[in-house]
């Protein structure tokens, strides 16, 4: 638990002094944390990439929280990325799954929000170096979706 302390930390120093942050927690899963903030995500995950951490390695902006849910997931990133990408652009869907009580693999999960982009928006599948990133952020009984250009990701090592 000292690594979910420390991060807060490093979040709260890192963005307390631009803007106010609204509320973070911790997930009921281990070095998850949730913070929503009054700024653009952009911002936020820039200020992150910029400023030495020790123990945060990935930072996911997330544009929109459903229950989790098959059905409900992929309706919202198929909605979300209607309004964000052309047809013809390449997509990979990432997926990371806490918790299995409703969603059972992370393999069919990332399988059928795929089909039904290829399907409905006709995008191109592309795993190594896609055009828009559909993360799927599943934290027990809400899962977090964003559709992202890949550099809108952090990942530190």
């Amino acid at each position: 638990m000292g690594e979910e302390l420390l991060g807060i930390e490093e979040i709260e120093l890192a963005l307390g002094s631009y803007e106010p942050i609204l509320n973070i927690k911790k997930s009921e899963f281990p070095n998850v944390i949730q913070i929503e903030l009054t700024m653009e995500p952009a911002e936020a995950l820039n200020i992150l990439k910029n400023t030495p951490t020790t123990v945060i390695s990935k930072v996911v902006p997330i544009e929109f929280v459903v229950r989790t849910r098959m059905n409900k997931i992929i309706e919202k990133a198929t909605i979300l990325a209607g309004e964000k990408v052309d047809s013809g652009d390449s997509f990979s869907v990432r997926c990371d799954l806490r918790g299995r009580k409703y969603i059972k693999s992370k393999d069919e999960l990332i399988n059928s929000v795929s089909e039904q982009l290829i399907e409905k928006l006709n995008l191109l599948k592309e795993e190594k170096d896609p055009d828009w990133v559909v993360q799927v952020e599943v934290v027990g009984e809400n899962t977090g979706i964003s559709v992202l250009k890949p550099e809108e990701i952090l990942k530190k090592v």
